[in-house]
């Protein structure tokens, strides 16, 4: 059977399509009720509970209980513990999840395998992959995900004769917040925009109320509750009691016992709405943004559908009435809508029409063709972000949110843009990352501006005989507004293979400038090759500059470097090392004498070869010389057995520089140099350019 299962902040609700009338009915639970609370509670024996019970566990304070996980999906840096095991946001979901099917399947009398979930419009692509494979782990094919709010339109079922209304959908849910417009006709629904702010939502007014209540009560009896937990937990279940009351009634009485002390306190519903009103002022702020995004105006709106049982709070619904001047769309309880909208997406294809299933039987025949699922429509949703990836600019002066996907942008689609990239010689050397950013801005700062959603990596980079090659990266949305990441090499038309790392904590390199990015990768070895003979004197200090601020460039963790001195002789000036101190010192101390001669024919590449040959990792030789050698065709030929051999030749010249000559020396042409080393660091990294 198929379902459809909002996965609430706060509570839960599985719906099915009813096999008799064709529309989607919610499934109850073992309490009898159409939802669960989203709460777990967890057994030494390790037995875990969820619902109702759990949440009783949870308002007496007990440590072994879990909620408002949802706000946390796809955080990799949320993890908590019980008796010995750890769990993340998504494992926790899908505990959640197991217990809801269990009970959806006895009380439909028949095992559920397929679902759509659904998520609120504003969650990125980390929390929706999390969303999915919480889904699976709980054993569920699941089929899709779908935002809440198209689901809320789904089962309001707005399809009256010739239709064609613009709707607000005001999705104020327990921990969340969505703001969806949408395009309604006879059988299409058509996401125009959506915005929100997925940690606002009930709770929020639930802490509103226990601050109020704890300031009444340290104004009678100067005693602050703030540090006792266990206390203040008691203080929010009394809140969100209130809340709820202050649903239907004028006022209620909140009678608060701590510490010897009883204060009684009246809560009425101006006061409730004066103590939370700038949170109904950030409800608004998302909405006037949207409309700015989408060039909209309250006028163009037809219709509002409250959905959440947050929007059953006067002041929100006084809010919406105010604003569109009429009342909100009725019909469906505020806290099965979503879940009622998910079962119809789960029985439709994306064409609005209805999915065939053998033991799906309506108007009470078996197998009977289904010709109508109330509430069906073709749909197409937008997505919620802009998407983009870190790439240098086209001057390469500074790193860039280059964005590809605009936000409210038709989906699905795929997306494709062209990159240059430096590449090196061995195709293993050569990667391109791609860093996912969610952000709507193209500048960068640090801490970064905009959400990083994860870090691919392509390798397998063909070097056809450029110093760049360019590379097509392409963003697909999937119908569950998924992204999917691809790329591929524009001269070979070869995908590029894909591997998913973990971000680094440390960004920070976005604010410099691409020629001053540090080099990171693996293991790296590098010989310097420096030219002492009698025509460098006056260049001296120049290379000795250009050799620190070169080796200040690298990690000398990971890095090894080695100086060769040559002229008409050559000479081992320093083993390969990864002390600073000691490269700086032989730095310092050589000199144009006449120790190895004043001419340059000695050639430094063998010897370089044999310092390096038992490194690991990437190998270079660093030349650096003016490129006045008298055996220039025997010093390239040595220079390419060297290549041959997976070392590359770096060629800096100084003075009146031979650049032909370094060129030829060099093992690729961004390798050779004029006295500045600073745009070479960039060769090491996998960051793109924008063309």
């Amino acid at each position: 059977m198929r379902v459809g299962i909002d996965l609430g902040t706060t509570y839960c609700a599985v719906a099915k399509i009813d096999e008799n009338t064709g529309k989607a009915a919610v499934l109850r639970n073992s309490f009898g009720l159409p939802t669960t609370p989203s709460v777990l509670y967890f057994c030494e024996d390790g037995k875990i509970i969820h619902g109702q019970e759990a949440k009783d566990y949870y308002e007496d304070g007990d440590p072994e209980t879990e909620a408002y996980f949802k706000y946390r999906m796809g955080d990799p840096a949320f993890e908590t513990e019980h008796y010995g095991k750890s769990y993340m946001a998504e494992d926790l979901s899908a505990e959640l999840l197991k217990g809801l099917v269990r009970e959806a399947e006895e009380a439909a009398g028949e095992k559920i395998d397929e679902a759509v979930i659904t998520v609120p419009a504003y969650f990125d692509n980390q929390r929706r992959e999390a969303t999915i494979r919480a889904g699976e782990k709980a054993g569920l094919k699941v089929l899709g995900i779908i935002n809440e709010p198209t689901a809320a339109v789904f089962a309001y079922g707005i399809n009256g004769k010739d239709v064609n209304k613009t709707i607000m959908i005001y999705d104020l849910g327990g921990g969340t917040f969505d703001i969806t417009i949408a395009k309604v006709t006879d059988d299409d629904i058509t996401v125009l925009g959506s915005d929100g702010d997925h940690e606002l939502g009930g709770r929020d007014w639930d802490h509103a109320i226990v601050d109020y209540i704890a300031d009444q009560f340290y104004d009678e009896f100067d005693i602050m509750t703030d540090e006792d937990y266990t206390f203040n937990n008691s203080l929010r279940v009394l809140a969100e009691k209130a809340k709820k009351a202050l649903a239907s009634k004028t006022s209620e009485k909140l009678t608060v016992n701590y510490m010897g002390r009883k204060g009684t306190y009246v809560l009425t519903q101006e006061k409730f709405a004066e103590i939370t009103e700038h949170l109904v002022e950030r409800t608004e702020n998302i909405i006037d943004k949207l409309f700015d995004e989408l060039s909209m105006g309250w006028r163009d709106i037809d219709g509002v559908i409250l959905v959440g049982g947050s929007t059953r709070m006067k002041m929100v619904q006084d809010f919406v009435l105010r604003m569109s001047r009429k009342p909100a769309y009725s019909g469906v309880d505020q806290d099965l809508a979503v879940a009622l909208g998910a079962a119809i997406r789960a029985n439709i294809d994306s064409e609005g029409r209805p999915v065939q299933r053998k033991n799906l039987r309506i108007g009470g025949k078996q197998n009977t063709p289904v010709f109508r699922i109330a509430g069906a429509k073709k749909f197409h949703e937008a997505t919620s972000h802009s998407l983009g990836m870190i790439a240098e600019s086209r001057d390469r002066e500074r790193y860039i949110n280059n964005i590809m996907i605009r936000k409210n942008s038709p989906i699905p689609d795929a997306y494709t843009e062209t990159y240059e990239l430096r590449v090196g010689r061995r195709m293993e050397d050569n990667h391109l990352d791609v860093y996912m950013l969610q952000g709507e801005s193209e500048d960068l700062y640090w801490p970064l501006n905009a959400e990083c959603l994860g870090k691919y990596v392509f390798t397998g980079i063909e070097n056809r005989g450029k110093r760049t090659e360019t590379v097509d990266v392409t963003y697909r949305y999937t119908e569950d507004a998924v992204v999917e990441v691809s790329a591929v090499q524009s001269s070979t038309g070869k995908s590029l293979k894909l591997s998913i790392e973990r971000n680094e904590e440390d960004l920070s390199w976005v604010e410099l400038s691409p020629k001053e990015r540090t080099p990171e990768g693996g293991p790296m070895s590098i010989v310097m090759a420096i030219d002492l003979s009698g025509s460098m004197s006056g260049a001296l200090d120049d290379v000795r500059q250009a050799a620190r601020d070169f080796i200040a460039q690298f990690d000398m963790e990971q890095t090894r470097v080695g100086i060769i001195g040559f002229a008409s002789e050559q000479d081992t000036l320093c083993a390969m090392t990864n002390s600073v101190p000691d490269l700086h010192r032989t730095l310092d101390r050589m000199d144009c004498s006449d120790r190895l001669g004043y001419g340059t024919s000695a050639i430094p590449f063998a010897r370089a070869g044999q310092m390096l040959h038992q490194s690991e990792g990437v190998r270079y030789v660093l030349v650096l010389t003016d490129g006045e050698w008298f055996h220039e065709d025997k010093a390239i030929s040595e220079a390419q057995k060297l290549v041959r051999n997976d070392i590359d030749i770096i060629a800096v010249g100084f003075a009146d520089a031979n650049e032909s000559f370094l060129q030829k020396l060099a093992s690729r042409q961004d390798l050779a140099a004029l006295t500045d080393l600073s745009g070479l660091s960039d060769v090491f990294t996998g960051i793109a350019r924008k063309l």
